[in-house]
């Protein structure tokens, strides 16, 4: 199994994947926004429980901003589900949504990524990644879509 890292970079591949496919598709939205609802936070809420949770101590202050992050990113998915899919406003919606995510992964794949592998062992690293998968695991059977 990769190491926590990869494994939250792949969610992140996943998560671009499915903006990809929400701006160019129409016809799979729907779908892709349930997608998009479950996989987001139970994305966020794994790396909290996980990864977060273990460099907490460390790392305060940056972790303290990868939680806000998180807080503006639900926030963001929040008022983005409320607009109706086939308004005019979804689309401005999705672009703005988005963006805050894309930052957020940028802050997370350069800053917090390097302070982990600072911070953690490698084998912390592979540990928390069977940890992370369980965390997600739990998170997807609690969404409401």
């Amino acid at each position: 199994m990769p190491h926590i890292l990869e494994l939250i970079r792949d969610d992140h591949d996943l998560i671009r994947n499915l903006f990809d496919e929400l701006e160019s598709n129409p016809e799979t939205r729907d779908v892709r926004c349930i997608t998009l609802r479950r996989e987001l936070p139970g994305h966020m809420y794994a790396e909290e429980a996980t990864l977060y949770a273990y460099l907490r101590d460390r790392v305060p202050e940056e972790i303290r901003r990868s939680l806000e992050e998180h807080s503006q990113v639900r926030e963001a998915l929040a008022r983005f589900e409320r607009i109706p899919l086939r308004g005019d406003a979804w689309m401005p919606a999705l672009v703005s949504l988005r963006g805050d995510i894309e930052a957020h992964f940028a802050t997370e794949e350069g800053d917090v990524f390097v302070l982990a592998e600072r911070h953690l062992d490698t084998g912390v690293l592979f540990e928390l990644s069977e940890i992370f998968q369980g965390e997600k695991q739990k998170a997807a059977k609690l969404v409401v879509v």
